[in-house]
């Protein structure tokens, strides 16, 4: 790795980063989750992974698919903005910290309301800063 810090701007990049993912999550935005996730040169290995206690997800495309099914249903992401942590890694990686409440349930229902500390890992590419990987903890 080169000698890069991560800076003041990667980390408001990084945030910028999370709240369009949340946006996307919010609006239900297939196409706006695949922009925030990482891809791959051809050939190398996917980084994008989502780990849950209930399953997991390896791949990009099958991250994809989870949340077209999820935003099926009743979905809300709704992090606690003012909790978010960045905390780098290196100059090219940071952890995502956001306490954050998800509903969940069958299209047309309220949904279920649960809070988790959503951490996830976003690398420096190319194409600039994206996620790579999502770890939803159950808060309680």
């Amino acid at each position: 790795m080169a000698d890069r810090f991560f800076t003041d701007d990667d980390e408001a990049q990084v945030l910028a980063l999370f709240l369009r993912q949340a946006e996307a999550e919010r609006a239900h935005d297939l196409a706006a989750m695949g922009e925030v996730l990482a891809r791959c040169e051809p050939g190398a290995p996917d980084p994008v992974n989502f780990v849950a206690r209930a399953y997991r997800f390896w791949g990009r495309e099958a991250v994809l698919e989870h949340f077209r099914t999820v935003f099926a249903g009743t979905w809300r992401f709704e992090p606690e903005v003012d909790q978010i942590r960045i905390v780098p890694i290196s100059g090219d990686a940071a952890h995502v910290f956001a306490p954050t409440r998800i509903t969940v349930g069958p299209a047309g229902s309220e949904g279920t309301s649960y809070s988790f500390l959503v951490n996830e890992f976003a690398v420096r590419t190319p194409a600039g800063w994206r996620i790579a990987a999502i770890v939803p903890v159950p808060a309680q």
